[in-house]
């Protein structure tokens, strides 16, 4: 059992170098695969959008491009890791834990006293 943050979790442990490589891995390749078309996308409309906005500013409407291809990214970035946390990596899984927040500020209280 480790401790994290003053608190005593059930089944804790810290992971391995092996198994935080799989977990990123993971999140990595689903994110670049996933992003790109999303990426493209935005900034292809972000670009037209520039174009009109600006009046055919092709600097400006680049610029509005790349801000618009990086934003269609985050929220493909945001699912992936939301769906990596049901996932089984060998023996091991990523998992949210509920903790009471009155005990975790008990227990804080205690240890800076």
């Amino acid at each position: 059992m480790k401790l994290k943050g003053n608190q005593a979790m059930d089944n804790e442990i810290s992971p391995s170098f092996k198994i935080a490589s799989r977990i990123w891995w993971n999140i990595t390749w689903k994110t670049i695969l996933f992003a790109i078309p999303f990426s493209l996308i935005g900034g292809m409309l972000g670009a037209m959008i520039g174009l009109i906005a600006t009046g055919g500013n092709d600097p400006l409407a680049n610029q509005i491009g790349s801000i618009m291809s990086y934003l269609a990214a985050i929220p493909v970035a945001i699912l992936v890791i939301s769906s990596s946390l049901n996932e089984s990596y060998g023996k091991y899984r990523v998992s949210l834990t509920v903790v009471d927040p009155l005990k975790e500020e008990a227990t804080h209280n205690e240890s800076t006293t």
